[in-house]
């Protein structure tokens, strides 16, 4: 590839529009059109989505074998949301599971909100753009990457249990976490985010698993509670005890259980 062609492939992959960019410089939609293809056909780019590539550099070999940091692709498809829910559990090394979708949350409505790149797929959660904060930046080989912080990551992963590897890797999570989380931050999140459902499973999780607490917090997330029954796994059988105390009915697994009454 030559260097002409490269430099304008390099705007096209990093650009808000890049497809105009290619246009102009080829002259017409369609030489950029074909160009484009031609490029992707020999293995130089990969398309993200409409109209927007990943240049694949020259240490990808002759095989054009390359794989990218997920945290970098899906903020480049997400920029105004971050990785979340698993995948940030595993950014902060409260798992050593490996999520096999990417997930992110962002405001922007997506015609797929799933995608596969370079074999990895991505799932992206629509939320309104008032409960997108509680984010953390960084740069990683001059790419600004975007991740919830540890504080919304637990926010995040008691809301969606289903999408953060069921209730028992939450649990998990918070036992390892616990010490490390600035309690307050959380209890703003919780309060900004307005879920009775988070402090139901907090609250739960804290007298279960015998968690040190902060004298008033269990009363604080209890006043924060919802009216109604939410379950304690998402998505889980419709079935088990339910506790008044927490506005919940406790349909985890035995293993799961058996796992609280014996920390």
């Amino acid at each position: 590839m030559g260097d002409s062609k490269g430099s304008c492939a390099r705007r096209a992959a990093g650009s808000r529009a890049p497809t105009q960019d290619a246009s102009g410089f080829w002259g017409s939609d369609q030489h950029m059109r074909n160009e484009l293809a031609q490029l992707e056909s020999k293995g130089w780019l990969e398309r993200l989505e409409k109209g927007r590539y990943l240049i694949i550099p020259l240490e990808a070999g002759v095989n054009r074998e390359w794989s990218e940091d997920p945290l970098k692709i899906g903020t480049f498809l997400a920029s105004e949301g971050a990785a979340a829910y698993w995948t940030a559990l595993r950014h902060w090394g409260w798992t050593t599971q490996l999520p096999r979708t990417q997930l992110f949350i962002t405001p922007v409505r997506r015609f797929n909100r799933e995608t596969t790149v370079l074999g990895v797929r991505y799932r992206f959660v629509i939320m309104k753009r008032e409960r997108i904060f509680g984010i953390r930046e960084d740069w990683q080989e001059g790419f600004k990457v975007r991740v919830t912080d540890p504080e919304r990551t637990m926010l995040d992963i008691l809301d969606r249990t289903d999408l953060s590897g069921g209730i028992g890797e939450v649990s998990a999570a918070l036992q390892s976490a616990w010490g490390d989380l600035d309690v307050v931050t959380l209890l703003g999140y919780i309060r900004r985010y307005g879920s009775g459902t988070v402090p139901k499973r907090l609250g739960y999780l804290i007298e279960q698993l015998r968690l040190p607490a902060q004298i008033g917090l269990v009363d604080e997330l209890r006043s924060l509670i919802g009216s109604g029954i939410t379950q304690l796994e998402r998505g889980g059988p419709k079935t088990g005890v339910m506790t008044r105390r927490w506005n919940l009915q406790i349909n985890a697994g035995e293993a799961t259980q058996r796992s609280f009454h014996d920390s």
